[in-house]
């Protein structure tokens, strides 16, 4: 995190990568528009997720006492924010608040991704879909489904988001709660590749031998595809697999920082990250999705009930067995 303390930091927002270079200036011109004073000094960091998320989310682990949070922090996916850990320790004893209007964008309408118990503020989401590479699939039919995806015939021929022993946590998360640990079991068999969403972008259409069959990336990176001709993009039948942007605000902050929190849940960003094919939850954003797109999201109760760390490692080793022909 360089220099900064973070025990000082009154920002930090470790963002989706289309976003970070947008965001960073449109909030630039929001600080230069005199929303600190010359006797203020705001600090903060604004980040690539992909450049900083795992070692803070190992830092957010070791939190013993609330003046250890920044004011605000933006993450992303499901993580160390959403353990039982922080949840017993932060959350539930109430430090935190939802920033975002009750009412928000129409497309959410049922979508239950609004924090009921109003805690987390959920800005936006990153989803998750399908990528057909038709040769590749040749006589195999397209899956509509999740599940579908599990079938034997794509055994081998999947590629999922991955890094060394570390595999796409709301993917594991999303199959579980549909399939159970059978699912999980399926799905180590159906993937081939643990690849960052940029390579799968380079191989589907590409025509190269071991291309997989169907990939599974965040809905913007399909945007990036040069190799259309042979591809489907799937928005599965059951939902976009949902991978929050979540914004932690405390109670504390919300007088001094009043006019940081009205930016990043503001129809400004809410356009940003609808421009960048992140769907906002801000009620005027204008988001890109296929009409009658629905979302997979894992839901709050499926959170509270469970001690999510402690799942989310649990699955990622059986789907690591399965993966490597172990089980």
């Amino acid at each position: 995190m360089g220099d900064i303390n973070l025990k000082n930091l009154d920002l930090l927002a470790l963002l989706p990568c289309p976003l970070k270079v947008p965001v960073e200036i449109a909030f630039e011109n929001h600080l230069h528009d005199g929303v600190c004073s010359e006797n203020s000094v705001l600090n903060y960091i604004i980040e690539g997720n992909a450049n900083k998320q795992i070692s803070y989310n190992q830092q957010v682990e070791e939190y013993t006492d609330i003046e250890s949070i920044p004011d605000i922090t933006i993450t992303s996916g499901i993580n160390s924010f959403y353990y039982k850990s922080f949840r017993e320790n932060f959350v539930e004893k109430g430090y935190f608040y939802d920033a975002l209007s009750p009412r928000v964008n129409s497309i959410f309408s049922d979508s239950g991704i609004k924090d009921s118990e109003g805690n987390y503020t959920i800005i936006a989401l990153n989803t998750l879909v399908m990528v057909a590479d038709m040769k590749a699939l040749g006589d195999i039919k397209c899956p509509c489904t999740w599940k579908e995806l599990l079938r034997p015939e794509f055994e081998k021929k999947v590629a999922i988001r991955g890094y060394n022993d570390s595999f796409c946590e709301t993917t594991l998360l999303t199959i579980f709660k549909q399939c159970g640990y059978e699912g999980i079991e399926k799905l180590g068999r159906t993937v081939k590749y643990g690849w960052h969403p940029s390579q799968m972008v380079k191989m589907a259409g590409s025509g190269r031998n071991g291309a997989p069959a169907v990939s599974v990336m965040p809905y913007f990176f399909t945007k990036t595809m040069q190799n259309k001709k042979d591809v489907k993009i799937i928005w599965p039948e059951d939902g976009a697999i949902v991978s929050p942007i979540t914004m932690m605000v405390k109670k504390s902050c919300r007088e001094k920082l009043a006019k940081i929190i009205d930016f990043f849940t503001g129809d400004k960003l809410g356009e940003i990250c609808a421009g960048a094919f992140l769907p906002s939850l801000n009620p005027e954003a204008s988001n890109k999705i296929p009409k009658g797109a629905t979302f997979n999201w894992i839901g709050w109760d499926f959170i509270k009930e469970r001690d999510i760390g402690s799942l989310i490692k649990e699955l990622n080793n059986i789907f690591i067995e399965s993966h490597r022909g172990k089980l």
